[in-house]
């Protein structure tokens, strides 16, 4: 019994025992609480896996709602600590012993006592340069400075500069004074100027007269291209009302030369409260099988593909001629030429339903009252509408004897080939006839039961019993070689049992065959489980 597992009570849907008698331990799985019974029957908590994780959350973080625990330094973090503190603080309002903060450098000094109780003011005054104060630079001057590593300006001085500019064009010179000339930008033949004043920019553009390569253009007038006109952009856009071309053919995807694997086709945009997309294309992935799809949401890839999947199918009103038909999702109408029907079953009759679908004629159910047999005549036959036969009556051919009028029939017939015999006498068979015979008498030794046997039997030559002697059933178990001895009769129900099985009796009813609980798991005993069955099992405490 080393390895007997001992189950506490336990629950999976009460939080506490209502009571525990002394000693006695519980568990339950919804506040994974342990509890036990004390002298006095009252349900003390005493432990589980609810404090265990509330000592293994515990950390050295100032966590709300957690234990506190130091860490490796012997340290822990939190915000608020109420309590009367000694020693060295990170933190405080005022310094024991008040502090000078004091300023030096390129600033006169300055200085000022610092407890922590208020904050502290200096002011400082830059040390002087030796710069001259006043303006620097003009109209005919530009100012030069020099300055240190602090950034302050150590020296300062005037330049005289030109005051006129030399402008020179694709044709012919001029020289701006810059104190009272003014520097025009004038554009021509499809160009503009324009100065904007908010950041000093000479702004030059070409109007709607001059083809530019980049950027958008937009061209007002007509416009006639005598060459070929090559766009190599991903996007040609015709926002026109006709659209003419003459030729006959236009050729799409020609560059889909390295295998089949964009569709080809046309698409276009409808509107019925929102956009939708329609289009007639060559589905690349599918066997290039040319589809009409309408009804669209997200409009077609530019790129390769139309996905059928996100369209409705849409109809096409033409004359088919060649080919063949297969695929169809709906079957073809009779008022088209067909059936109506996908499918009928095999050797099954059709029959028409007007306009309707050809319909299979469910097979008839034959019922056969009677058996054949040539002494068997038919006395019913059923035909349902399509001349169909679904029952038929069979029955013994019934002849009165008013209805034999002559002759005696032979033994070879059934008959006995007698007009007559003796009263009350056995009838035996003679070789050509049956005939009367006297009766024997018959005498009996002992009685019959149903304990009984006959023991001996005395027969004549015509297989007449003349005696019969009866005895009690006398049998050995060895010649009981079928059949299981019932619980009523004193057995025990059951041919077998399990080796090593305890032997328990029907657990429903008082006269089942007895049965052999095993159980192959150590430690296991026997106990009655809730519902009054013996069976191998660990202890266990049951639920609260």
């Amino acid at each position: 019994m080393a390895n007997t597992v001992i189950q506490l009570k336990w629950s999976d849907a009460t939080d506490t025992p209502t009571s525990l008698v002394a000693g006695e331990a519980a568990y339950s799985n919804t506040t994974n609480k342990l509890f036990i019974g004390d002298s006095s029957s009252n349900v003390l908590t005493i432990g589980g896996k609810y404090y265990t994780d509330i000592i293994d959350g515990a950390t050295a973080a100032a966590t709300a709602d957690k234990l506190v625990l130091r860490d490796s330094s012997g340290n822990f973090s939190a915000g608020v600590v109420t309590a009367t503190l000694y020693g060295n603080a990170n933190t405080a309002t005022t310094l024991e012993t008040a502090r000078f903060i004091k300023v030096t450098g390129d600033v006169d000094d300055a200085q000022s006592s610092f407890d922590g109780s208020a904050n502290a003011e200096l002011t400082l005054e830059l040390t002087n340069t030796g710069v001259t104060a006043g303006d620097y630079g003009g109209t005919t001057n530009i100012p030069v400075f020099n300055v240190d590593v602090d950034g302050r300006i150590v020296s300062a001085a005037n330049a005289s500069i030109t005051t006129s500019l030399d402008v020179a064009g694709d044709t012919g010179t001029d020289t701006v004074a810059l104190a009272d000339d003014t520097l025009t930008f004038k554009g021509n033949d499809g160009i503009t100027s324009a100065v904007v004043a908010a950041n000093t920019t000479v702004m030059i553009d070409v109007d709607n007269t001059v083809i530019r390569t980049t950027g958008g253009q937009t061209v007002s007038g007509d416009m006639t291209i005598s060459g070929n006109l090559t766009v190599s952009g991903n996007t040609v856009t015709n926002d026109v009302e006709t659209l003419q071309i003459q030729d006959s053919l236009i050729s799409l995807a020609n560059n889909n030369t390295g295998g089949d694997a964009v569709d080809i086709g046309f698409y276009g945009t409808y509107n019925d409260g929102a956009d939708k997309y329609t289009a007639f294309f060559r589905d690349a992935s599918d066997s290039g099988k040319y589809k009409i799809v309408t009804g669209g949401t997200a409009e077609p890839s530019a790129a390769n593909s139309v996905d059928p999947s996100t369209y409705s199918t849409g109809t096409l009103i033409a004359n088919i001629e060649g080919g063949t038909v297969s695929g169809l999702t709906s079957d073809i109408a009779v008022a088209d030429g067909g059936t109506g029907a996908g499918t009928f079953t095999g050797g099954a009759i059709l029959i028409g339903n007007g306009t309707n679908a050809l319909q299979t004629l469910a097979n008839t159910t034959y019922t056969l009252t009677g058996s054949h047999a040539a002494s068997k005549t038919l006395t019913s036959l059923t035909v349902d509408a399509y001349g169909r036969t679904t029952a038929a009556t069979v029955e013994d051919i019934d002849i009165n004897a008013s209805q034999v009028t002559a002759g005696t029939f032979p033994i070879a017939r059934g008959g006995t080939n007698q007009t007559s015999f003796t009263n009350s006498q056995r009838v035996i068979f003679d070789g050509t006839s049956l005939a009367s015979q006297a009766n024997t008498g018959f005498t009996a030794t002992g009685s019959a039961a149903a304990s009984k046997t006959i023991t001996s039997l005395t027969v004549n030559d015509y297989g007449e019993t003349s005696a019969v002697t009866f005895g009690d059933i006398d049998i050995a178990t060895t010649q009981i070689t079928s059949g299981t001895l019932g619980v009523a009769r004193g057995g025990t129900g059951a041919a077998s049992f399990t080796v090593k099985g305890v032997i328990v009796s029907d657990s429903s009813s008082t006269t089942g065959a007895l049965s052999a609980l095993t159980s192959s798991t150590e430690g296991h005993v026997l106990q009655i489980n809730a519902s009054g069955v013996p069976e191998l099992a660990m202890l266990n405490g049951g639920q609260f």
